[in-house]
């Protein structure tokens, strides 16, 4: 405080609080770094749930995580690949990274678990452990990237090798985030919302069982069951019963169960997307090249003026004189 020498009396210093209203909320948070990405929307590589068919060992990295029940990790590890090309946007231009607050506050919801700096830090060593992220300190902080979704590798941008199964990716939409299912749902519910996804980037829909599924991924029959259950409970899971002939069977028939994603997660609205955002980066780049291409009048304009240019001991008449100052 200072004292004002006219009244005599102390001066309050501003204070160092923000007022409520002048600060961003979690959802104002989270919708603001969906911007900054450009796309909107995660992009995973398959390899986050399951190896490809060449390996012995199929389950991948989601599996152990459901089975230790790291949540948090699976949850701040997609919001890693949510904002990969921001965080190395920043990282390019030499901007301080993101911040463990920052992150922590796109993570709160108003009825799910609170987040705070320390639960971003010990997610960061979970994932750090397993292989899934790399840090690196700088003076004016640490910047996180992504190791590739099984943890073998540096992380690049999925799809950049056709036909490759360790490039191809499946998409999940911003109404992950924004609608907040990615705090909503169980553990189980979101790993199995990813390899549902993740089976269906092109079909319609999977057949799986829960002996099945937990073979392959990784994780108890179970957790499977519990995240079918979470997911049809919310409304975003279909399920389709097939009766095939079974003579082995007491009633001579078995049923499959076909799972497919409704809204806002279906396999038409997840295309739909792609398909967007190829048209958009495409416009982009259509306009970045128009951008860089030279004009053909400029470059006319500086052949007459090259034409039109005096010798060294010549006097320039008046016409020659405007041409150079245009």
């Amino acid at each position: 405080m200072q004292a004002n020498k006219r009244s005599g009396r102390v001066a309050e210093m501003p204070s160092s609080t923000p007022p409520a209203e002048s600060i961003s909320s979690p959802a104002e948070t989270r919708e603001d770094l969906l911007k900054l990405t450009g796309r909107r929307y995660t992009v995973a590589r398959h390899v986050l749930v399951q190896q490809p068919n060449s390996e012995i060992h199929r389950p991948s990295v989601l599996g152990p995580i459901v089975t230790d029940r790291k949540r948090r990790s699976l949850q701040l590890y997609l919001l890693l690949l949510t904002v990969q090309s921001l965080v190395q946007a920043r990282d390019d231009k030499g901007e301080p990274p993101l911040r463990a607050g920052v992150l922590a506050r796109a993570l709160c919801t108003e009825k799910g678990r609170k987040w705070t700096p320390t639960h971003v830090s010990a997610a960061w060593n979970d994932l750090e452990d397993r292989g899934l992220v790399e840090r690196r300190r700088l003076p004016h902080g640490v910047v996180v990237k992504p190791r590739r979704e099984d943890g073998k590798a540096d992380y690049s941008k999925p799809g950049q090798k056709k036909g490759d199964r360790w490039e191809t990716y499946f998409v999940i939409p911003p109404e992950f985030w924004t609608e907040e299912w990615f705090e909503r749902l169980s553990l189980p519910g979101l790993a199995m919302l990813l390899i549902i996804a993740s089976e269906t980037s092109n079909k319609a829909e999977v057949w799986l069982t829960n002996q099945g599924a937990a073979g392959w991924y990784g994780m108890s029959e179970r957790s499977v069951q519990a995240g079918i259950a979470d997911l049809k409970n919310h409304g975003l899971l279909d399920i389709r019963v097939e009766w095939v002939k079974a003579s082995l069977s007491a009633i001579g028939a078995t049923d499959r169960h076909w799972y497919s994603l409704l809204s806002p997660f279906s396999y038409d609205e997840r295309r739909a997307l792609q398909k967007q955002a190829k048209a958009e980066l495409e416009a982009r780049q259509l306009a970045a090249s128009a951008d860089n291409k030279p004009s053909r009048l400029s470059t006319s304009r500086k052949k007459s003026l090259k034409r039109s240019k005096p010798a060294p001991d010549s006097q320039p008449n008046p016409t020659q004189e405007k041409a150079l100052r245009e």
